[in-house]
């Protein structure tokens, strides 16, 4: 079965984690992903630390699937390759510093009149009116914009960050969506679109019942790993690891006091329901993670689902990375790039029948390991490109 995306061109000029996520979707489905690179470096994410054999960890699990060109944009030469390429493309990807490509001619208003089928797909880290429009952005400066470092963490300690990258995980997802919606219109109209996302926004959905918590007069306060409404929720010790549990309802506080032997603890008014208990919350914790610690952390989870807790095994990431199921479902994958050996890669968490998840090469490019291809795809010889690379422009 061919893959939803087969026959489309995506021209990506994105960079870190944001953008490259978005082409790593459309890759996963199908997609010609050819990812434009500055000529000697590449792109900023493949040379930084922590990296063997010179290539980061990130920038391996982003960029499986694609196509490498290395080419100098910001050579008027340059700019015609690229302009070859959009001519036969269905999507511009980008998540450059704002007004980069502007400055370059390449921005959606100099692109539109001329590529008018094509599709520009560009994120940032606010909207374009937005007075920090012309701020670069990240993960880490997203989430202090958005309110979710001020929410995170302890209350006696400063905010701390989420150290997975959420927002960019998402921002590239977000991207993907927008641009599957303008291509579908486009099926339509015959007519591109500018598809925006703005990271920030991205967050709002995320944050969500925090903003009602506001409107209703009250300030959102710290809690760690506690929850206002439901208690116990945290993380608790066991003989050979850490479990997570989480009393949603006042069913499950109730199955957790029975397995604690502690049944008077029911109908007693300090425990009766989320709010009493939350004033109890430390000798609550107290209480667990005694009962918790006497016990396998694997053969609690298998308990405490039994009686329909809420709960999950606090494991580590090369646990994860180890997990049969994972590998089993394509979503850790081994990989490969030259001079590297195996690898774990990653595989699309999205599935659908018909397809089994490993249908994409497991392949990290080198940088420009594909220019001469794409460029002789477009009518440049051999001799030209070598004359173009001995220029500097490839």
């Amino acid at each position: 079965m061919s893959l939803p995306l087969h026959g489309y061109r995506v021209v990506e000029l994105a960079q870190i984690y944001a953008g490259p996520y978005c082409g790593f979707q459309l890759a996963q489905f199908g997609a010609e992903v050819i990812k434009i690179e500055p000529v000697g470096t590449g792109e900023l994410l493949r040379k930084r630390p922590p990296a063997k054999h010179g290539t980061n960890y990130g920038f391996l699990m982003l960029n499986t699937g694609k196509k490498s060109v290395s080419l100098n944009i910001k050579d008027p030469r340059g700019r015609d390759i690229l302009f070859r390429m959009l001519a036969d493309s269905d999507v511009l990807l980008e998540n450059y510093a704002p007004g980069a490509l502007e400055r370059l001619g390449l921005g959606y208003d100099d692109l539109a009149p001329r590529f008018p089928r094509l599709v520009f797909a560009s994120s940032k880290g606010y909207g374009p009116d937005s007075r920090f429009a012309q701020l670069g952005a990240m993960d880490f400066t997203i989430q202090a914009a958005s309110g979710i470092i001020s929410m995170t963490g302890y209350a006696d300690r400063p905010g701390v960050r989420v150290t997975a990258a959420l927002i960019d995980t998402s921002t590239g997802m977000h991207l993907a969506a927008g641009i599957l919606a303008a291509l579908l219109q486009r099926e339509r109209t015959g007519r591109g679109r500018k598809v925006e996302v703005a990271m920030l926004d991205v967050c709002m959905p995320a944050i969500n019942g925090a903003i009602g918590v506001v409107q209703d007069g009250f300030k959102v306060r710290r809690l760690g790993n506690r929850h206002p409404t439901s208690c116990p929720c945290n993380t608790y010790p066991c003989s050979d690891g850490e479990i997570w549990i989480y009393c949603l309802t006042e069913a499950n506080w109730q199955q957790l006091a029975r397995l604690m032997a502690r049944e008077e603890l029911i109908d007693h008014p300090d425990y009766k329901d989320h709010q009493s208990r939350f004033k109890m919350v430390d000798q609550i914790d107290s209480m667990v993670g005694q009962w918790t610690a006497t016990q396998k952390r694997d053969s609690l989870v298998k308990l405490l689902l039994a009686h329909a807790i809420p709960c999950a095994p606090v494991r580590e990431i090369d646990e994860v990375a180890a997990d049969h199921e994972l590998a089993e479902r394509h979503i850790v994958r081994n990989g490969t790039i030259a001079d590297y050996g195996d690898i774990k890669v990653l595989g699309s968490a999205i599935k659908m029948s018909g397809l089994h998840g490993d249908e994409i090469p497991p392949h990290v490019p080198e940088l420009g390991e594909h220019t001469a291809e794409v460029l002789q795809s477009l009518g440049i010889s051999a001799a030209e490109v070598d004359v173009l690379r001995r220029d500097g422009i490839v």
